[in-house]
């Protein structure tokens, strides 16, 4: 869980069209933006995301959009890439490219299936390269319109054995998550494995819009389960948290956030002890 505490921050979201939307194009249904300070009608999706850590490393992440839809997402450093594959107005796949810590590739194929409008489940492989294939099966639970829990369990694709399981669960203060859980817990074997345990807690939230509150619900529920440090939880509160809490099996770190904002009331750059982070935006 390299540099959690500052990627929490980033939690690299998509935004883009889809008939989720409510009238002001929100997929957050049932949040109005009144015409007043950093919450007026005009709406941005995010077309640049650039993290500069403690260290000064830099990343830029690039939204890539063809007809209003995003279609891609891209690295500067190549660490990871999503392609997005529709079928009428659904995402009804999505490709996701990592590295692990090695520099090997990790390349995740997830294929969607919907039930009344929402996310309900998504299959695929996971290939490791030089470390074989394994199969995933996700299920997606909802308390009204919010999620609540997602569950994904890992097989080995050649002989059908499980080899663990990771569930995440949601917990929301009206319109902003205020908190969130992953596990990682390893099946039973020869070898006792200590499950991985991530226990955020989000407070202190602004009055102003989240930079990723246009969302593609579909890429965000794949993209949180799947990719834990450049997770997508950020993206299902309305307003942005100033305090975050991060306790791991080992850790325990609270990291404070500043923001400045532009005249439409979207932050335009983050600012903590272990780094920043700065948006550009299309309309």
């Amino acid at each position: 869980m390299k540099k959690i505490c500052f990627l929490i921050f980033v939690l690299f979201i998509i935004a883009s069209c889809s008939p989720n939307q409510d009238i002001n194009g929100d997929y957050l249904r049932g949040v109005s933006y009144s015409s007043n300070g950093g919450t007026n009608a005009t709406i941005k999706n995010v077309k640049t995301v650039t993290t500069v850590d403690a260290a000064g490393d830099k990343i830029v992440a690039t939204y890539n959009y063809t007809g209003g839809r995003l279609t891609s997402v891209t690295s500067s450093d190549n660490s990871f890439y999503y392609q997005l594959t529709y079928t009428g107005d659904d995402i009804t796949k999505i490709l996701y490219k990592s590295v692990d810590d090695t520099g090997k590739d990790i390349t995740n194929t997830q294929v969607l299936t919907y039930s009344a409008g929402k996310l309900t489940k998504s299959e695929g492989d996971v290939v490791f390269a030089g470390s074989g294939t394994f199969t995933s099966s996700t299920i997606y639970s909802y308390d009204g319109d919010k999620i609540k829990s997602i569950i994904t369990k890992v097989k080995d694709k050649a002989t059908s054995s499980e080899r663990y399981t990771i569930q995440t669960d949601y917990g929301f203060s009206g319109s902003n998550v205020s908190n969130f859980k992953y596990s990682l817990t390893y099946a039973a074997g020869p070898m006792t494995q200590t499950p991985i345990i991530l226990n955020i807690t989000l407070s202190n939230y602004d009055s102003y819009k989240n930079p990723f509150g246009t969302l593609p619900m579909a890429f965000k529920l794949v993209s949180a389960q799947f990719d834990l440090e450049n997770n997508a939880l950020y993206g299902f509160s309305k307003n942005n948290y100033k305090t975050a809490n991060i306790k791991t099996n080992t850790d325990n770190t609270t990291v404070n956030f500043s923001y400045s904002y532009d005249t439409d009331g979207y932050p335009i750059l983050g600012t903590s002890s272990a780094g920043t982070v700065s948006f550009q935006y299309v309309k």
